[in-house]
């Protein structure tokens, strides 16, 4: 992710007053979570666990703030539990960036099948657990989707999470 698309999702998110920016620190959105925890418009938290930053996030939420957890599919898969707790029935808006490692044209390195692992599982999943979700490839669209799905999440009171791949990630 380079300097272009991380000055893109900052100003999403302060146009959208998200204020409280939640990870699990993972390479491709790194240069993202070093910019946020400088930035003194927002209050970082990093997390030990994918469910804990999940319920962490869901929990602020839920409580009125702006928030977003930022993520990879990995975490995503790990943290299924959690987010199948959270889902229509429940009322969460929790809004998820998540990196979409394993997308077609990936070159972060990962091995190949375990890079293909992602790929096959990790729509599938999002859809077993009726979450909406969008995948976010071109810069030009990507300031409009993070508010798009921000805004969306609160007002069906659902997680949404916002896959980042293509041009925005590599």
């Amino acid at each position: 992710m380079d300097a272009q698309v991380v000055q893109t999702l900052v100003e999403a998110f302060k146009e959208e007053d998200i204020d409280l920016v939640v990870t699990l620190p993972e390479e491709p959105t790194g240069a993202l979570t070093r910019a946020i925890a400088r930035d003194p418009s927002f209050t970082s938290v990093t997390v030990a666990s994918e469910g804990s930053g999940i319920t962490f996030c869901a929990g602020a939420s839920l409580g009125g703030r702006r928030c977003v957890f930022v993520t990879g599919i990995a975490g995503l898969l790990v943290g299924a539990w959690a987010l199948s707790q959270m889902g229509p029935m429940y009322g969460v808006p929790l809004f998820i960036l998540a990196s979409y490692r394993g997308d077609v044209g990936d070159r972060t390195g990962i091995p190949g099948s375990s890079l293909f692992t992602f790929n096959q599982v990790g729509e599938p999943l999002l859809s077993a657990l009726r979450l909406p979700y969008r995948i976010a490839n071109q810069r030009s669209l990507l300031k409009r989707m993070v508010r798009d799905a921000h805004y969306s999440c609160r007002q069906y009171d659902t997680p949404i999470v916002l896959l980042l791949t293509g041009e925005v990630l590599w």
